[in-house]
């Protein structure tokens, strides 16, 4: 039982679904089946594109002049205040004034500052550098991030508390039978990589081994948040070859039937504070998972994957490796939403 009242920053609530998002709504919807009624309470705000609903955590749409930054640290900190609450944060933001408890994605803002904008920067590291210092509790996604977190900021004062991301989101989903037509891809005879186009996720090395091996080809799924990173991708003054076929965003359902039937998913990723797109792809019935050869993908995956220099572009994919499906099973037992809500839980409760 817990013994303080939460209520649960849902600014979250007014964006696409990408990671962090997800890792907010699934926590959320695992922790309801832990908490009694009138517990916690999640703070909507009123341009929300999507309320969820659940069994005892409470929703109130939080009306106000504001919106955005200014509704988180406004709006959203009378109401914690007048609830006698601790605000719970999932999304890497916090109020400045009293930011209770946090989740620190990852710390790629200070890794490489460069893939931001500015103006993006110096308020990150405003927020980053207050939460290390005021918040009751931080949380974080692995070992890595939690380094990285002491690594930036050594005089962090909150305990630290790893609460692990999942992939059984995806069971909910049912494949689009029809996105292999829609994409004019063939089973077995295409590499598929899903995420947001980021700098850092090096979709520059996708199209490098595009060319590198032109006989299959190479499906790009996802969008890029252009107010938010410096460079729509990294890869604007690449020639990009014809066996490379950008998707733009595409479904859950269409992913996981991409999933299912590629020769192999790629995530040649330089930085991440976790990665669930592996997890999701072997969780859809994906045969093999190629990733970067970085700390945070050996934290995660083990041995389950094929790692590859991320700085190294002509690599050879035709005789990839098949891993063990028992190791797959025990991966995927291990980094569910159930178990990370768990941890989240237990850590709350001690507050």
């Amino acid at each position: 039982m817990l013994r303080k009242k939460f209520v649960v920053n849902g600014r979250f609530l007014t964006r696409k679904i990408t990671g962090v998002e997800r890792y907010a709504g699934e926590m959320l919807k695992n922790l309801d089946e832990m908490v009694s009624e009138g517990e916690v309470i999640l703070a909507v705000p009123p341009n929300a594109l999507y309320v969820p609903e659940f069994k005892k955590i409470k929703t109130v749409t939080v009306k106000g002049r504001f919106s955005g930054i200014l509704w988180e640290n406004l709006t959203f900190v009378r109401f914690v205040k007048k609830n006698k609450a601790i605000s719970l944060n999932l999304c890497n933001t916090a109020p400045l004034i009293n930011p209770g408890v946090c989740c620190i994605h990852d710390l790629k803002i200070k890794a490489h500052p460069e893939y931001f904008g500015k103006k993006f920067v110096k308020w990150y590291k405003i927020l980053f550098g207050n939460q290390t210092k005021r918040c009751k509790l931080i949380l974080t996604n692995s070992e890595f991030s939690k380094a990285e977190l002491l690594k930036y900021y050594p005089d962090t004062k909150p305990e630290i508390v790893i609460t692990p991301l999942g992939w059984d989101h995806y069971g909910n989903f049912e494949k689009d039978e029809n996105a292999l037509i829609k994409y004019g891809l063939t089973k077995d005879n295409y590499f598929f990589s899903m995420s947001s186009l980021e700098p850092n996720k090096n979709i520059k090395w996708i199209i490098n081994a595009a060319k590198a091996n032109e006989k299959y080809t190479f499906a790009i799924a996802g969008s890029v948040n252009e107010k938010v990173f410096a460079k729509a991708g990294g890869y604007e003054e690449e020639v990009i070859p014809r066996n490379i076929k950008f998707l733009g965003f595409i479904s859950d359902e269409e992913g996981k039937m991409l999933f299912e039937n590629c020769k192999a998913f790629l995530y040649p990723t330089f930085y991440e504070g976790f990665g669930i797109p592996p997890l999701e792809a072997y969780s859809a019935g994906c045969k093999r998972v190629v990733v970067s050869d970085t700390q945070i993908m050996h934290e995660i995956l083990n041995d389950t994957a094929f790692f590859v220099n991320p700085n190294y572009y002509n690599e050879s994919l035709d005789d990839l490796p098949t891993p063990d499906k028992e190791q797959i099973d025990i991966l995927l037992k291990k980094y569910t939403w159930k178990n990370g809500a768990i941890k989240l839980y237990n850590a709350l409760c001690r507050l």
